[in-house]
């Protein structure tokens, strides 16, 4: 299953502006699955959970504007999965921090200050 072109498409309204999936472009991404508790995850909100998939996606709107939409399912021992969607607007520049700091992959990096290439 190919994640980035079976997405569902969700809306967000940040500092007044609305945001869209399907009319924006994926810019970078970040995605996993880990389990809470574990060492690079020692202050998880996940407590008794026995897996977190996530998929964080930085996209760019037409007009140039940058949001992250973070879609995480949480999966417990009883019961069904817990899917959250979640959306940050962004700087050009926040958006290049933060494949920075998540270590995430560019898929389309126009209107970005990435660093040169080596």
């Amino acid at each position: 299953m190919n994640h980035l072109e079976e997405r569902e498409v969700v809306k967000f309204v940040l500092d007044g502006r609305s945001f869209d999936t399907a009319t924006s472009t994926q810019a970078a991404v970040s995605r996993g699955v880990y389990v809470p508790g574990g060492r690079d995850h020692q202050f998880d909100d996940h407590i008794g959970a026995e897996q977190v998939r996530f998929e964080h996606i930085v996209f760019r709107t037409a007009k140039g504007n940058f949001f992250l939409h973070e879609h995480t399912t949480v999966k417990y021992p009883k019961g069904k999965p817990v899917v959250s969607d979640e959306a940050t607007a962004l700087t050009a520049a926040a958006a290049v921090a933060w494949i920075v700091n998540n270590g995430a992959a560019v898929i389309d990096g126009t209107d970005l200050p990435l660093p040169n290439e080596a």
